[in-house]
C-alpha cells in the first residue's frame, strides 16, 4: 500500500520518513556542492596566495580534473545501485566527504587542493547520482514533479541558509575571534566536515531500497552501459532530458562557482578584505537563490499538469533569460540590478532542477533506470566538465561576467531543442506503463 507526503504520492512500499530522508540528504548534497563553490576563491586566496588573475583559468582546470572523477564514476555507480541498493552508496559518499572537507585546507599547492577536490567529487558523485535515482524511484509517476519540486525547495533553503549565510560567513565569524584566516579557513572546512559525516548516518538510518538487488539484472557493465545509451537514444525525449542534464548540471555549478569569484574579485578590488568578501558574496548569492524554494512548488504543480518537454522549454527559457540578464548587469558595487537579475536567475534554476530530472525519471524504464541515470549523470558530469572550462577561460581572458552569457546561450539552445520536440512527437501525457516495463 503506498503512503502521502501531503499532495504526492509515494511509490508502494516507501514511506513518510523515507521521502523525507531523501529531502535532507539531497539538500545536504547540493549545500556541500555550493559551499566548496562559494568557499573556493577564500582558500585560493587565504591558503594558497594565489594571483587573482589566474583564479579563474585554475579552477576550470580544478573542475575538469574533479569532473573527471565523475564521469569515471557515474556510470559504474548507477550500475552499482542497482545491484546492491541506494542506500550504502549514498551514505558512503557523505563519509567521503567529510573526509574531503578535513584535508582541503591543508593543501599548500594547487596540486594538493586539485587532489583532494578530486576526493570529495568521488563523494559527491556517490550522493548525485543516488540522489537522481531516488528521486525516480520514490514517486508515484503523477507525483513525480511535486516530489523533486519539493526536494529542491528543502535543497535551495540548504543553499541559502546553510551554504550561503552559516559556512559561508564561518571565516569571518572565526576571524572575528580572534583566528588567523588561515586558522579561520580550517575551522570552517571542519565544521562542514562533521556536519557531512552525520549526514551519512542519517542516511544510512532514513534511506529505502525499493530495487533489492536479487531484482536486479547483473550483465557486464559495458553491456549495462550500452543498454541505458541505446534506450536514451532511441527516445527522443529521453535523448532530450539527457542533453537538458548536460546544460543543467552546468548551470549550478558554474553560476555558485563564477558568481562568487566574480564578487569577490570586485569586493576585493574594492577594498573588502577575503573573510568579509566572502561572507558578502555568499550572502548575495543566498538572496537570489531565496527566489527558488519560493518559485518551485509552481514549478512542480505545472510540470505534473502539463507535457513534461513543454515544462522543459519553457524552463530552460527562463533560466537563458535570467543567465542573460546576470551577465549584462553592471558592477555589484555600482548597481542594484544585481538583485532582480539574480532572482530572474534564480527562478530559472528552480524550473530547471525540476523538469530535466521529471522528465529523465518518466521516459526511464523502472528495472534499468539506475543504469539509464548512470549514463545521464555521465553526461551531465561532461556538461560540468566543458562548460566550467570554457567558463573559467571566459572569465580570465573576457569579463568576469562572461560565463553568464555563455550559459544564457546554452539553455536557450536547449529551449528551442525541446521545443522541437514537442511540435515533431506531440504531447504525452501521463503514461506510467510505457515508462516501467520498457
Amino acid at each position: 500500500m503506498s503512503s502521502r507526503l501531503g499532495p504526492i504520492q509515494l511509490t508502494e512500499g516507501i514511506h513518510r520518513r523515507n521521502a523525507a530522508t531523501l529531502f535532507y540528504s539531497g539538500m545536504m548534497t547540493v549545500t556541500f556542492i555550493t559551499f566548496i563553490n562559494l568557499l573556493n576563491p577564500y582558500l585560493l586566496t587565504e591558503h594558497l596566495k594565489m594571483s587573482m588573475t589566474i583564479q579563474g583559468d585554475f579552477t576550470g582546470n580544478m573542475y575538469v580534473f574533479t569532473e573527471i572523477v565523475t564521469l569515471a564514476l557515474t556510470i559504474p555507480l548507477g550500475v552499482l545501485s542497482d545491484r546492491v541498493g541506494r542506500k550504502i552508496i549514498f551514505a558512503t559518499g557523505f563519509i567521503i566527504i567529510g573526509c574531503g572537507f578535513v584535508l582541503m585546507p591543508s593543501a599548500t599547492t594547487g596540486f594538493w587542493l586539485i587532489v583532494w577536490r578530486m576526493l570529495v567529487a568521488v563523494g559527491i558523485a556517490c550522493c548525485t547520482t543516488m540522489t537522481a535515482s531516488l528521486l525516480a524511484d520514490y514517486p508515484d509517476n503523477k507525483s513525480r514533479g511535486k516530489l523533486i519540486a519539493f526536494s529542491g525547495i528543502f535543497s535551495a533553503l540548504g543553499i541559502v541558509i546553510i551554504s550561503s549565510v552559516i559556512l559561508a560567513g564561518l571565516p569571518e565569524f572565526f576571524k572575528g575571534r580572534g583566528a588567523s584566516p588561515f586558522d579561520a579557513g580550517n575551522y570552517t572546512y571542519w565544521v562542514a566536515a562533521g556536519l557531512a559525516v552525520f549526514t551519512g548516518f542519517v542516511a544510512l538510518a532514513g534511506i529505502k531500497n525499493i530495487i533489492k538487488p536479487k531484482e536486479a539484472a547483473e550483465p557486464p557493465l559495458v553491456q549495462m552501459f550500452k543498454t541505458g545509451l541505446a534506450e536514451i537514444l532511441r527516445r527522443p525525449r529521453l535523448t532530450l532530458g539527457t542533453g537538458a542534464t548536460f546544460v543543467a548540471r552546468g548551470d549550478l555549478t558554474v553560476l555558485a562557482a563564477f558568481f562568487s569569484l566574480w564578487l569577490v574579485s570586485v569586493f576585493t578590488a574594492g577594498g573588502i578584505d577575503s573573510a568579509a568578501a566572502s561572507g558578502k558574496a555568499g550572502m548575495l548569492f543566498g538572496i537570489t537563490q531565496l527566489a527558488v524554494p519560493l518559485f518551485l512548488p509552481f514549478v512542480g504543480f505545472f510540470v505534473d499538469k502539463v507535457d513534461r518537454v513543454t515544462a522543459l522549454s519553457s524552463a530552460m527559457g527562463l533560466a537563458a533569460v535570467g543567465y542573460l540578464a546576470l551577465g549584462l548587469v553592471p558592477s555589484p558595487l555600482e548597481s542594484w540590478l544585481i538583485y532582480p537579475a539574480g532572482i530572474l536567475t534564480g527562478m530559472g534554476e528552480a524550473a530547471v532542477i525540476v523538469t530535466a530530472p521529471a522528465l529523465v525519471g518518466q521516459e526511464a524504464p523502472r528495472r534499468i533506470r539506475g543504469s539509464v541515470f548512470g549514463v545521464v549523470s555521465f553526461f551531465g558530469a561532461i556538461g560540468v566538465l566543458v562548460n566550467v572550462k570554457v567558463s573559467g577561460l571566459a572569465f580570465d581572458n573576457i569579463s568576469y561576467q562572461s560565463p553568464f552569457l555563455y550559459m544564457g546561450i546554452l539553455n536557450a539552445l536547449i529551449a528551442l531543442w525541446a521545443l522541437s520536440v514537442r511540435l515533431r512527437h506531440g504531447e504525452k501525457r501521463d503514461d506510467p506503463a510505457e515508462a516501467a516495463d520498457h
